[in-house]
């Protein structure tokens, strides 16, 4: 019964050990590339994004939220999370054929409980806030 115990015990253990935690999200800012190269923080496509939440899963770089989707068309993203104390956490997801890109970065290294997280669309929206783990 003790060797049950333990066994049980340490399987725990070793599974909370590997927990994964995503992250929350809340949009701050967001602004949209105009075609004469400037940033507007008025138009229709960026306007909804302020104060929205969104959970991104940290192992598979999947955003859910706020309007966001980076799996269109059944592309699933690609997450860059080498040594995130110096790096931060990045997720690529690349659409094809036609070559668009949805990028989101969060410093995790930042100090404090909220991280900056910056996260650049498809459509040229851009959007910047802060994240927490959860």
């Amino acid at each position: 019964m003790k060797n049950i115990i333990l066994i049980l015990f340490f399987s725990l253990l070793s599974f909370s050990a590997y927990a994964v935690n995503d992250f929350k999200c809340t949009v701050k800012d967001a602004v949209n590339l105009e075609n004469n190269g400037t940033l507007n923080h008025k138009s229709d496509l960026v306007s909804g994004y302020l104060g929205k939440e969104f959970v991104v899963n940290r192992r598979t770089g999947v955003i859910t939220g706020a309007g966001i989707s980076n799996v269109m068309s059944g592309k699933m993203p690609t997450v860059y999370d080498y040594l995130p104390n110096e790096n931060g956490y990045k997720v690529v997801t690349l659409y094809t054929p036609n070559n668009t890109i949805d990028y989101l970065q969060i410093n995790q290294y930042s100090n404090g409980k909220e991280k900056p997280f910056f996260f650049k669309g498809t459509f040229g929206e851009m959007l910047s806030g802060t994240c927490v783990v959860f």
